[in-house]
């Protein structure tokens, strides 16, 4: 495997990076993008790349792609070949893309909320069709910079760490925030993961 490629690597495992921070005392309403509770078929993405790694324990591969860069995806249930993936297959994949459900300066009130959200599936985007849900993840921090053109945000733990790059921000109510946001603010956000709920090898 190249260095370029363990890099890639590395970063696509730091997206499963949660950073805790303390909550400023002001208490703004947040923006959050609550009104599209279940993934459908909009909301899948199909791809072709190599398999880098797999783990079993979180159900877990990553993948490189020239048409989505090296990310991870958690494979559904639906994924029944799961055990017969391997590090070097050339694969096709059809997944669920991240949403964003909140987009918002961090406050106590947000940081109960994202808790509660976090700890309650019932609460977690269903998919379509299915009883399936995809699970919710968070990231909080300061704002580095903000990329309006890629509806994007670079964030950092304010103790030191990795500067992360949030997925892309697709709600309305998520943009409208990331518009305000300015470096040195806090904030936090909940996106759904990237679900994987096909992975068929190509070779």
């Amino acid at each position: 495997m190249s260095r370029n490629s363990i890099s890639r690597h590395a970063m696509a495992f730091a997206c499963l990076l949660v950073l805790a921070i303390a909550a400023p005392s002001v208490v703004p309403r947040p923006s959050a993008a609550a009104d599209s509770p279940q993934l459908t078929s909009k909301d899948e993405i199909a791809i072709r790349g190599s398999i880098l790694s797999v783990d079993p324990a979180t159900r877990t591969v990553v993948i490189e792609s020239s048409e989505r860069d090296t990310l991870s995806y958690r494979a559904s249930d639906r994924v029944t070949n799961f055990k017969s993936l391997k590090p070097g297959m050339l694969v096709d994949v059809r997944y669920y893309r991240v949403m964003d459900y909140l987009v918002a300066r961090t406050t106590p009130d947000v940081t109960a909320r994202v808790n509660d959200m976090l700890s309650d599936p019932a609460k977690s985007p269903g998919i379509a069709g299915t009883e399936m849900r995809a699970k919710l993840w968070s990231v909080s921090g300061i704002v580095v910079r903000t990329d309006i053109p890629a509806r994007k945000a670079e964030v950092v733990n304010p103790e030191g760490g990795l500067v992360y790059r949030t997925p892309w921000i697709k709600s309305a109510a998520g943009q409208a925030t990331l518009a305000e946001l300015k470096p040195g603010d806090r904030v936090t956000m909940v996106f759904s993961e990237r679900l994987a709920f096909e992975i068929t090898p190509v070779r």
